[in-house]
């Protein structure tokens, strides 16, 4: 595939018009909007899709990642049949699929913490959104764009897609130089943005917001775990990289955690999301430190592709209970893997 270097000047230029095109064309021969009959079924499909791209271009993979998480979390979250909720999402996925719409997210999911800038105001037949998001993936690209917002004068929240165009939203400059440019990462502002009543979820009982926005987060580490394993794997064949004893008993541990994650994707309950949000964080530490391992050794063999491979360090992981666990230079690093108690995680689950 290898678009890093007919794609990049698009995105410097600020006009994305080059970027587009040959994104199109890119979604043209990739999957991007799977819709299986069960969560686990749709990651697969998704990860497939991921990987793909990851082998050969890990920042575009990456934009990529950042339509197919909220999209996946948005189609397999469990909500009442009956549900306002329900309908609203069914309108939503029904408009997505017929027009091939790509989204963006600039919600807090994937960093474990809020949008203070953001607010959002009901008005007569929706919402009126202000303020800024510092951070976009496919800013370009993307025809909707999903996030949270404080609702003014409540105690709740507002999930919301708005659109991208018109004069009310505002895409920034490329928040990344070089190759990682082609996850086409922006701000973005919403200067009185208008989101009609179909496009928003209020939510007002934080305990349901915070499960929410733990399933979104999961699906975006898992998802973004694919890309770079899918990557690292690209490289250490191509250059010939020695794997140690310790990574193929991490990989190996690393799979049957695969396993188990896909199961909690389809149980999908209050208690189940809770875990899967402690095992996603849990993989997502292991694969960088994998990366960290193999951006080490290609340090002088391939400097771009070792540079690519350490932002997945700088992620946020979401659970403080996970960090508080990993060793003594807390991040993970070259030292050794996290030291993480994954017992919980890979042990078989009872039946009743």
């Amino acid at each position: 595939m290898r678009e890093e270097r007919s794609l990049s000047p698009s995105i410097e230029d600020g006009a994305g018009s080059e970027f587009r095109s040959r994104f199109a064309r890119l979604c043209s021969v990739v999957e991007m909007h799977p819709a299986e009959s069960t969560a686990a079924a749709t990651f697969e499909a998704a990860a497939s899709s991921a990987r793909s791209i990851a082998a050969d271009c890990l920042p575009l993979a990456t934009a990529v990642v950042m339509h197919l998480y909220p999209l996946c979390a948005l189609s397999c979250v469990p909500l009442p049949w009956w549900s306002a909720a329900h309908w609203r999402r069914a309108l939503l996925l029904h408009d997505i699929h017929r027009c091939s719409l790509i989204l963006a997210n600039a919600g807090s999911e994937r960093a474990a913490c809020t949008h203070a800038t953001l607010t959002a105001q009901r008005v007569r037949g929706g919402l009126r959104v202000n303020g800024t998001c510092e951070y976009m993936s496919l800013a370009h690209v993307a025809n909707l764009v999903l996030f949270s917002a404080p609702l003014s004068g409540s105690h709740g929240s507002a999930v919301c897609a708005a659109t991208l165009s018109g004069p009310n939203v505002r895409i920034g400059s490329s928040k990344f130089v070089g190759s990682m440019g082609l996850s086409d990462t922006c701000s973005v502002t919403f200067d009185n943005h208008f989101v009609a009543s179909h496009r928003f979820i209020a939510i007002s009982d934080a305990a349901t917001f915070d499960c929410v926005s733990q399933y979104q987060r999961s699906w975006f580490q898992l998802l973004i775990g694919e890309s770079y394993l899918a990557r690292i794997g690209y490289l250490q064949d191509r250059w010939n990289l020695p794997r140690s004893a310790e990574q193929g008993v991490s990989l190996n541990e690393l799979s049957r955690l695969r396993e188990y994650a896909l199961r909690l994707l389809d149980e999908a309950t209050p208690s189940s999301v809770e875990s899967l949000a402690r095992l996603s964080a849990a993989m997502k530490l292991r694969i960088s430190w994998h990366a960290q391992l193999t951006a080490a050794a290609l340090k002088g063999v391939d400097d771009i592709a070792a540079s690519e491979l350490g932002y997945l360090r700088l992620q946020p992981t979401s659970d403080a209970r996970i960090l508080a666990n990993i060793g003594e230079k807390g991040d993970g690093s070259i030292f050794g893997p996290p030291k993480i108690d994954l017992s919980p995680f890979s042990a078989p689950r009872s039946t009743p």
